[in-house]
């Protein structure tokens, strides 16, 4: 799959949560509310910070076990290859998509209907491919709990659409360039 290719299946991915997540919203009456601009840019950006500096921990220098290896595998033999060749507007752009798309769906409609906990975990489980991926999904799960949160403390979605576009961009920066 060419870059290009890659590009436009993402953001028609991202694009087709974000219609499911509006249009289950409208069905339920569930209103997305974006909470302070100010405090959800602050905090997404915080939030973003230590979400990439615990994913380069987790990928550099956290200690060899079973989980750690699969997710260093992962990114070696999946993520890199797949998202290696890409520009900065196309990670710039998959990033924007997935922060919209996936907050809108888990945060914004999922979590109003099952609780934090429950969306967290099917997000988690959403990023899941087969057993070498199960601890990817466990990270990925944890990083819906903290988006969730995020969600909760600044009543709105902004914070987590910051943080999560932010950490995107970073995790799919440092696969571009990790030498």
């Amino acid at each position: 799959m060419t870059a290009h290719q890659l590009v436009l299946l993402a953001m028609a991915g991202e694009g087709a949560l974000a219609v499911v997540a509006v249009v289950w919203g409208e069905v339920r009456g569930i209103r997305f509310g974006l909470g302070s601009v100010a405090e959800g840019l602050w905090v997404g950006v915080a939030a973003a910070i230590v979400l990439a500096l615990a994913n380069w921990y987790l990928l550099c220098r956290a200690p060899e076990v079973a989980g750690i290896g699969a997710i260093r595998r992962l990114y070696e033999e999946n993520l890199k290859p797949a998202f290696g060749g890409l520009q900065v507007l196309d990670l710039v752009a998959i990033s924007i998509a997935a922060g919209i798309g996936e907050e809108l769906l888990f945060r914004g409609v999922l979590q109003s209907e099952v609780g934090l906990v429950l969306a967290s975990l099917v997000f988690g489980l959403l990023h899941t491919g087969g057993s070498g991926t199960l601890a990817f999904g466990c990270w990925v799960a944890v990083m819906g709990g903290v988006l969730g949160g995020l969600a909760i403390w600044t009543n709105g979605l902004l914070a987590p659409i910051v943080a999560h576009a932010a950490y995107d961009a970073a995790a799919l920066a440092y696969i571009r360039w990790d030498a």
